[in-house]
């Protein structure tokens, strides 16, 4: 990996960092200069803070001389400037400056040289903006100013797991006008105002991770309350794909003491085509790293569509439910009820640590209850069945006569949790 070799601008700023907050500021200076010096003046109005530009141009010549050049960011990648501006198109180009960018921010960022970060862009720059800001750690402010591209493209892909803050730029940014000058200022006044107040709370408590969706909140939040009143702190985790990928993402990062699952509906969107997957790993970080877990079939009789037009025809002869204008969940049969009961637990046998399957036999969800539009216990029995034949037989598989958001299930679920916990 080649090492980033500082500009004489990063080497000046040394001196004046001692009492500065330094925000780093990414951007295109071959077509968006004027604008972001302009947000560079806005920051380095605001006492106390300096602007660390970085430039990601692969185009032409820089506006302004910026303190990390376009230059070092493609020696960072192994390739000189004018090699990647030979290239005849920008999709090439763009992932050699973002994989240089990646190198020389992470190297700045354990270096502790900025405490933010700033993007402002069309597509090719917010692409490469938010590569960079995804290896950043949740908790540190990002945010990012962009082109109504994103938003058709989807900003799901920019953000991914991260908490990037993402604001449209209505009009282009192409120059000024009292559009982009309004958001130019708004953007870095949201920046700074993060920035006042990025410092992280230390909490003594031990850490819980539960995951759950709407369908089983009833549950979710008495087994929550409860475990509060315990000592303990919780987070949830909605799972509509990228909330399980967050929730994997973190338990490998954060000291999580024990983890509730009462949302694995991902299972069944990544077997079975669904707009929800959180990719093949899910249901795996907390059994690698030993963490005890509480594991129900919360949710897991649906998979998750958006619109109603986004729903494949073979699932259009199902029970349907039309939670809102983009969800359209179907129901699960008892063909696919097996194969996600043999997933989970073959997913769950490889647990380096303690697991308890408790499963509320009268229903799965709030749609999955007696009167409700997905009741079926003989189908729901299908994945029981499947389940307890994949596991192995140190895993406890206990059957509650209960529905998912019965306070009687949920009471069982907060005392196993609480057991395995002493138990560990």
């Amino acid at each position: 990996m080649p090492e980033h070799s500082e500009s004489d601008n990063q080497r000046a700023l040394k001196g004046d960092r001692t009492l500065k907050k330094v925000i780093l500021c990414i951007g295109t200076l071959d077509t968006k200069g004027p604008e972001l010096e302009y947000v560079k003046q806005l920051i380095e109005q605001k006492r106390g803070y300096k602007a660390l530009v970085m430039d990601t141009g692969s185009l032409g010549t820089a506006f302004f001389t910026p303190d990390i050049t376009a230059e070092e960011v493609a020696q960072a990648a192994g390739r000189t400037i004018q090699e990647v501006r030979d290239l005849k198109e920008a999709g090439p180009a763009a992932k050699i400056m973002t994989l240089g960018a990646i190198k020389i921010v992470t190297t700045l960022y354990r270096s502790g040289k900025f405490q933010g970060v700033i993007s402002i862009g069309g597509g090719m720059g917010s692409g490469i903006a938010s590569a960079v800001m995804r290896e950043l750690p949740i908790g540190m402010p990002k945010f990012m100013l962009s082109s109504q591209k994103i938003v058709q493209a989807g900003i799901r892909n920019y953000v991914g797991t991260k908490d990037i803050v993402v604001m449209p730029s209505v009009a282009d940014i192409a120059g000024f006008n009292r559009l982009t000058r309004d958001a130019l200022r708004k953007s870095v006044g949201a920046l700074l105002g993060m920035m006042e107040t990025a410092e992280r709370e230390v909490s003594e408590k031990p850490l819980v991770f539960m995951t759950m969706t709407g369908l089983s909140t009833g549950c979710g939040l008495r087994v929550k309350s409860f475990l509060e009143d315990q000592g303990f702190e919780v987070a949830v985790f909605h799972t509509i794909g990228v909330g399980g990928r967050t929730f994997e993402e973190l338990i490998r990062s954060y000291p999580v003491k024990g983890v509730v699952e009462l949302g694995l509906n991902e299972i069944g969107n990544e077997l079975f085509g669904g707009l929800a997957s959180a990719g093949p790993n899910r249901l795996e970080a907390a059994g690698e790293k030993g963490i005890p877990q509480i594991i129900t079939p919360g949710c897991i009789d649906i998979i998750n569509f958006l619109a109603p037009e986004t729903l494949p025809a073979r699932y259009k002869d199902r029970p349907l439910c039309f939670h809102n204008p983009q969800a359209t969940l179907p129901r699960l049969n008892a063909e696919e009820f097996r194969l996600v009961g043999e997933t989970v637990g073959q997913k769950l046998n490889l647990a380096a640590g303690p697991v308890r399957v408790l499963i509320p036999i009268r229903g799965f969800s709030s749609l999955d209850c007696e009167g409700n539009i997905f009741y079926d216990p003989i189908t729901d029995r299908a994945f029981i069945d499947s389940l307890k034949s994949s596991l192995k037989e140190t895993i406890e598989v206990k059957e509650v006569d209960a529905h998912i958001n019965d306070v009687a299930f949920a009471d069982v679920v907060a005392n196993e949790f609480i057991d395995i916990i002493k138990s560990r």
